[in-house]
């Protein structure tokens, strides 16, 4: 047998092999350049009208400041210890309250009801403003986003924020279950969750722009041809979970209703305009 020959027929192989995929690398970042390019020349709204991509007002260029944020999830039993021995009510939230780890569930007794959607945000206030009932009141402002009433399971949604930018995360929200009635809607009971704490981790820093993370929604094909764009919002998500630290991220989340009427919420880091929706909270302990 021929080893010598062998060898050269393994080398050219080889070397045909490492040639096709480096004219593949070159072509795809050639692909990768005209379409950049292409997105410079040409503006993202006639990108978007190109594809039958609705949306309602113009995308803000501005890109506001924000930060790093850590807290650590509160604990319920000693918060709720503390504010008795504040408001000097040894019995405050001692009945229908039920605390599952960082979770408090509260039964709501006094009859609180709503008659129209416009009133929404007249009847949260009423029960953030009343120490006796809720805890932290002060610190959740509502996100009508995430609020519905038009389901099975009507709700009021709230959470907390940082410098006027909301928190929208489930681990710090407030959520108001309805009953719906004939002509009204009922509050049922809360669901609590909150963060203490909250602190930037270093100095504030800008954020992309909101035209800057449709874009990347838009070339990454996360805004499929004749969908609508709902709404736009930048909020802080936790990214990270560090000694139990949790650590927040500015984000842009951006509702679309494709034209199947399915709707999803994407998520673009803020900082970092990569997109997020489908990444996992990564967790990082002591090690022993």
């Amino acid at each position: 047998m021929d080893f010598k020959r062998i060898e050269w027929i393994f080398f050219f192989a080889f070397l045909g092999l490492n040639l096709f995929l480096f004219s593949m690398y070159r072509e795809a970042k050639l692909d990768q350049n005209i379409t950049s390019r292409t997105n410079e020349t040409i503006p993202l709204y006639k990108r978007l009208a190109s594809e039958n991509i609705k949306y309602e007002g113009d995308f803000s260029a501005r890109k506001r400041d924000g930060y790093y944020l850590s807290g650590v999830p509160t604990d319920f039993e000693q918060a709720l210890k503390s504010e008795r021995e504040r408001l000097k009510q040894p019995d405050l939230l001692s009945k229908q309250t039920t605390i599952d780890e960082h979770v408090l569930t509260h039964t709501i007794n006094d009859v609180i009801m709503m008659t129209d959607r416009g009133q929404v945000e007249e009847v949260l206030s009423k029960i953030l403003n009343q120490p006796h009932l809720v805890l932290f009141g002060d610190e959740y402002q509502y996100i009508a986003e995430d609020t519905n009433l038009m389901n099975d399971n009507p709700e009021i949604v709230a959470g907390q924020y940082y410098e006027e930018i909301p928190i929208n995360d489930p681990a710090s929200r407030l959520t108001l279950r309805l009953e719906k009635e004939a002509d009204h809607w009922s509050v049922d009971q809360y669901i609590q969750t909150h963060i203490s704490e909250l602190q930037p981790l270093r100095e504030s820093m800008p954020t992309y722009s909101e035209r800057e993370a449709i874009n990347t929604l838009y070339i990454n094909n996360q805004i499929p041809p004749n969908s609508k764009i709902l709404w736009r919002k930048l909020a802080y998500k936790m990214t990270l979970i560090v000694r139990g630290q949790a650590i927040f991220v500015p984000t842009w989340f951006i509702q679309i209703e494709t034209n199947n009427n399915e709707v999803k919420t994407e998520m673009v880091n803020a900082f970092t305009n990569r997109i997020i929706t489908n990444s996992v909270i990564a967790t990082v302990e002591d090690q022993k």
